[in-house]
């Protein structure tokens, strides 16, 4: 599904409870009364065989029916609407892409362009393009560029070259356009020695000056060629005799190739082979589309396919992403001739991509080496560095824009939760997304799934979640905003240090935090078949030091109401049963270890109970230990570590070891 049926979906999703018109939906959505019907007869068959229908009512309109829950999700999930309906406004990020490409059409490839003509191409209503066009036109003022409109021809811009080439820059390369494959180049160090800026000035000025119409992404990937044979000649790698004919319809090109490579030679000392021309004339010439319109259409569906099933494959809907589209795009075109003339281009940053990008590196090979496009080609891991460049940059970019998903919990859920809501909104509306506001009761497993971050108004520090949560006023004081900010960031480290496989060690309170609550009284290891119920009895009892009678009955009963409110089993090894409140004087925990596995509901595979007895009176340092234990969730390595010498020393050790790799609280 594109970008609109998704929001229409998400809209009709959102008002179940009646029917919506046509027009309602057209101004929801910036389309016209046509469009709507049409979209939504197009979902109408997909919808039914995916357990919900679209129900048409005359002077009513339409409204959603999920006939079958399960299959309704999973295809929400397939098709990446749920990071729509969590409220990520595709809506901003579309109006910045339509300004994006209209700007590219008037001033990189002098078009002359029409309302309807753009309403038609860009799926939305001639008021939402006018609205842009405005927009655009006061972009423009501060560079002395006016958009001028002639009835039945269109508008175009007019104004000095010098001055068009001033906005292109500021609009299309400068710091604040957002080009992520050139961010994430930039802040990996691969090019330090090199100015993207300057290339990017030197292929402008040549194109232009010979005409030679080139979109920001094509400009784009000739810097990064550029970079690459600057960096090759400077390392002592050479360009094999590259096989490229300059025939009469590729004269343009090969001047401007030429007189670019010229420039460069100038400004940075050094010589180009002359096989570097003609690479860089194969650049010029597949922008052109100068393949046939059949091989064409066969690039264009064999990147759709593969760029849905990296989606699926990592989680993030990449569908959207033009720029990744289009880089691939245009680096693929002279690819194929290169391939077809077994041209080798050696990459200077393979092994650093391989090392220290290994993620990217995988995936693109995996799902690239599969495109039918490339089956009767032996592509070697030079070309798959070079494209994983692409996917680097739109997988950092979703991560740096994604908000993060959160849940807001209250006494009741209303009142003062809605107060709580919206002071969320105002302070973290470009960060954080607020899913739901719900009562203490009305937490479950279904509202904890997808959730980053709990923003509570009653204090939690008793009860285990695998997400952060943070402790707030209703009224969203001064000091609450900067706990907030300080659990964002550190959601955001950890994401980085993950990424980057780094750790950093925990402050020396929390190791003595944890050992203090690491006690080999509370630690014990089955080899026989065990039952949920005696391996609770068992942890309760090494807890219930003061032999209290009723410390196992409210524990259970406890324990039993924070598992209604949502399951406390971590992974498919991991449990830690707690208490909905506090029963104890002091904080406790007891270990259960189960090498062989044990049942635990539906998990047939559950090694490690932590049983966790938080403190009615404090508990500050319990984060220490359930942040361990949400860090020990990921490491498989320490777990078997454990369980293959599961004694109270071995688990002692590999459980402070897991401690100091959690970040600074």
């Amino acid at each position: 599904m594109n970008q609109k049926e998704q929001h229409l979906i998400k809209y009709l999703l959102e008002n179940q409870e009646a029917y919506i018109t046509s027009q309602e939906l057209a101004e929801e959505l910036s389309l016209s009364d046509r469009t709507i019907r049409t979209y939504i007869n197009q979902l109408k068959p997909t919808l039914v065989s995916h357990g919900a229908r679209i129900h048409s009512k005359t002077g009513h309109g339409y409204q959603l029916e999920i006939t079958h829950r399960g299959t309704f999700d999973l295809f929400l999930k397939q098709q990446e609407v749920g990071s729509i309906i969590r409220g990520d406004s595709p809506q901003v990020m579309e109006i910045e892409d339509r300004q994006n490409y209209i700007l590219n059409k008037l001033l990189l490839e002098d078009a002359v362009l029409t309302f309807e003509g753009l309403s038609e191409r860009l799926f939305i209503s001639q008021s939402s393009v006018t609205k842009d066009v405005n927009e655009i036109r006061e972009r423009l003022k501060d560079y002395h560029l006016i958009i001028q409109t002639k009835p039945g021809t269109g508008f175009w811009v007019e104004g000095l070259e010098q001055e068009k080439r001033h906005f292109i820059m500021d609009n299309f390369f400068g710091k604040n356009y957002r080009n992520p494959l050139k961010e994430q180049i930039s802040s990996s160090n691969l090019f330090e020695d090199i100015s993207f800026e300057e290339l990017t000035i030197i292929i402008l000025d040549e194109a232009r000056e010979e005409r030679l119409k080139l979109s920001d992404i094509i400009i784009q990937n000739l810097v990064l060629h550029l970079s690459l044979a600057i960096k090759r000649i400077r390392e002592g790698f050479e360009l094999k005799h590259s096989g490229i004919v300059v025939d009469e319809t590729s004269q343009k090109e090969h001047k401007v190739a030429t007189k670019i490579m010229n420039r460069v030679e100038a400004n940075l000392d050094i010589q180009f082979p002359k096989e570097e021309v003609g690479y860089l004339t194969l650049h010029l010439m597949a922008k052109s589309n100068q393949t046939s319109s059949h091989k064409n259409e066969k690039v264009h569906q064999a990147l759709i396919q593969m760029i849905q099933e990296l989606s699926l494959d990592i989680g993030i809907n990449l569908m959207d992403d033009y720029q990744l589209y289009n880089g691939l795009l245009e680096h693929i075109k002279p690819m194929l001739v290169r391939l077809d003339k077994n041209i080798s281009l050696k990459n200077p940053l393979k092994e650093d991509i391989k090392k220290n990008y290994s993620e990217a590196f995988d995936l693109t090979k995996k799902h690239m080496q599969s495109m039918k496009i490339f089956e009767v080609y032996a592509i070697n891991e030079d070309e798959w560095a070079y494209l994983s460049l692409h996917v680097m940059a739109a997988i950092e970019k979703n991560r740096n824009t994604r908000k993060l998903q959160v849940l807001i919990i209250c006494a009741t859920g209303y009142g003062s939760a809605q107060l709580l809501r919206n002071r969320v909104n105002n302070e973290f509306s470009n960060s954080l997304n607020v899913v739901d506001v719900l009562g203490y009761y009305e937490l479950n497993e279904d509202s904890l799934a997808n959730i980053d971050l709990i923003i509570s108004s009653i204090n939690l520090s008793s009860v285990l979640f695998k997400v952060p949560v943070v402790h707030v006023s209703v009224f969203l004081n001064t000091q609450d905003i900067e706990k907030i900010k300080k659990e964002t960031k550190i959601i955001d480290i950890k994401s980085s240090l993950k990424e980057k496989n780094s750790t950093t060690l925990i402050n020396e309170k929390g190791t003595h935090y944890i050992n203090e609550h690491l006690l080999e009284d509370h630690f014990k290891v089955y080899t026989q078949p065990i039952t949920k119920k005696q391996v609770l009895l068992d942890l309760l009892e090494q807890l219930n030091e003061e032999k209290d009678p009723d410390y196992i009955h409210q524990m259970t009963i406890q324990m039993k109401q924070r598992e209604n409110m949502g399951q406390t089993i971590f992974s498919d090894s991991i449990v830690v049963p707690h208490p909905a409140k506090p029963i104890g004087i002091t904080t406790k925990m007891a270990v259960g270890i189960i090498p062989e596995g044990m049942t635990w509901e539906q998990n047939e595979r559950i090694q490690f109970v932590f049983l966790i007895s938080p403190s009615y009176i404090e508990n500050e340092g319990i984060t220490y230990l359930t942040k361990t234990i949400v860090k020990l969730v990921d490491d498989l390595n320490t777990q078997q570590a454990i369980l293959d010498n599961p004694n109270f020393n071995n688990f002692q050790t590999e459980f402070l070891k897991i401690a100091n790799q959690q970040e600074v609280d």
